[in-house]
């Protein structure tokens, strides 16, 4: 290394020495991996919760369904979804879900999931020609994902 570092101007040499000074001394690469895998394990923990995979709204009668397929199970808490005329609307359905929750649901309401496939009976509803629907997750941190939006007929 040194006879490299005979070839090298004042102003590279201070610059090789402050990297071998950050990265070649052992107790400072210790540091350095400590405070990166501190700050890896912050930004990871600190996530949005995922957005769900796909989504649809059907009608039976004047019955009301909303299926939602999410990519991963594991870390869903809650499930808000939104039926509506434009895109702040919610005259139509509005419900937040508690996930795996099937008891204790308002009269006309269902719960029920198969796989990463999550189903819920909307009740009686007033039919719409054109609906705004939207669903969002939330994980065990309580972060809400983005919503997920469509528009229907």
């Amino acid at each position: 290394m040194k006879t490299l570092r005979l070839h090298l101007s004042p102003k590279e040499n201070l610059r090789f020495n402050r990297f071998e000074n950050l990265f070649l001394s052992e107790k400072k690469l210790k540091k350095f991996h400590i405070w990166f895998l501190i700050l890896f394990c912050c930004c990871t923990f600190y996530s949005k919760a995922q957005t769900p995979l796909d989504a649809a709204v059907s009608f039976s009668g004047n019955e009301g369904y909303f299926k939602v397929v999410v990519a991963d199970t594991n870390n869903v808490n809650e499930i808000e979804m939104l039926v509506g005329t434009d895109d702040n609307a919610s005259e139509m359905f509005s419900h937040i879900f508690t996930y795996d929750q099937t008891s204790g649901l308002p009269f006309g309401m269902s719960y029920s999931r198969t796989g990463n496939e999550i189903n819920v009976g909307m009740g009686t509803v007033t039919f719409l020609n054109a609906y705004h629907a939207k669903v969002r997750l939330k994980n065990g941190s309580n972060n809400w994902s983005n919503w997920y939006e469509f528009i229907g007929n």
